[in-house]
């Protein structure tokens, strides 16, 4: 059974001030635009593309961080979508996110220990001292020791990767079902990336948690993720098992993004794919296949007047055309 099903989700924002609005000028950005996926328990799904691609705000919307504009969110097989503030209080213990900047998504003035306990007592399920002791605990889980000393510092006196392991003890004390992980190796320095990565990993099979991870990184995709969606311009083209779209992709931009990933071993890198120019302005969406400006394949006016649709069963692709092996 799926813990979360997102059905056709949209979230398009307005850009102007109120002179624009008074002449019209007001331009609509489609930062997401009809996504649907399923994720069951248990589960990771990597969100992967290029900044831009609408992979961040998906995240948001499936936690109810943002208002979506359109669609359906079912969390657990509770319609979540309309539900309002107080009734989803009680379910945001069980859905957490970690953020790309662990140092921004901390109180620079509250001691680290704090707001890992925090959490506990805001939801009513310790008090201050149970909650102290629980976050020792989990301090001590997360390798930071020993945990009295990190319980007292300040977001400014710990690294980068300490500032991480905080941010996941402060999401984890709550044991979620579901965790969105937002780019949370990409500000880390390299040597530590994969005893953080370690660390969710061993989170999600104690809890039996499923996870969304958000990133522009194929390696990490490749390392947490049974499945993984390629996103382009707020829609997913590409969606499978994480080893199927890895080595046999089926859409253009696919191919593209594994030719770009990094490789120690240069004979085992294929001939880059090349694509033109920089992702669209998501105000200014490309008819027909969003895709088709930078596409090396699309020599068909089938691509500039008639946008794919997503099409399969467990691989699905949007694309007129796609790659076969």
């Amino acid at each position: 059974m799926a813990l979360l099903e997102v059905e056709d989700l949209k979230k398009y924002f307005i850009q102007g001030d109120l002179v624009d609005r008074l002449l019209r000028r007001v331009r609509t950005v489609k930062a997401v635009d009809g996504v649907t996926f399923k994720l069951g328990k248990g589960e990771t799904l990597a969100l992967v593309g290029e900044s831009g691609s609408g992979k961040t705000t998906t995240g948001k919307l499936v936690l109810r961080l943002l208002e979506p504009t359109g669609g359906r969110i079912v969390f657990d097989g509770v319609d979540i979508t309309r539900m309002k503030e107080g009734e989803l209080r009680k379910l945001r213990p069980r859905m957490q996110m970690i953020y790309q900047d662990p140092y921004a998504s901390l109180n620079p003035r509250m001691e680290v220990g704090r707001a890992i306990a925090e959490p506990l007592v805001v939801h009513g399920r310790a008090s201050w001292s149970e909650a102290r002791r629980e976050a020792l605990e989990m301090l001590e889980r997360v390798g930071l020791t020993p945990a009295k000393d990190f319980y007292r510092r300040r977001p400014i006196q710990l690294s980068g990767g300490q500032r991480q392991r905080v941010v996941i003890a402060r999401a984890m004390i709550l044991k979620p079902n579901l965790l969105v992980a937002d780019e949370p190796v990409s500000m880390i320095d390299v040597s530590m990336r994969t005893s953080i990565l370690k660390l969710l990993l061993d989170f999600k099979k104690e809890y039996n948690m499923s996870m969304i991870m958000i990133t522009h990184d194929l390696a990490v995709a490749r390392l947490v993720a049974e499945r993984v969606a390629v996103m382009y311009l707020g829609k997913i083209v590409e969606m499978g098992p994480t080893e199927d779209i890895l080595h046999n992709p089926s859409h253009p931009y696919t191919e593209a993004l594994i030719a770009a990933a990094p490789t120690i071993v240069p004979r085992a890198r294929k001939p880059r794919l090349r694509i033109k120019g920089e992702i669209a302005d998501p105000s200014r969406i490309p008819s027909g296949c969003r895709f088709h400006p930078r596409c090396p394949y699309s020599d068909s006016s089938k691509c500039i007047e008639k946008e794919p649709q997503l099409r399969g069963d467990s691989r699905i692709v949007a694309c007129h055309y796609p790659l076969t092996r």
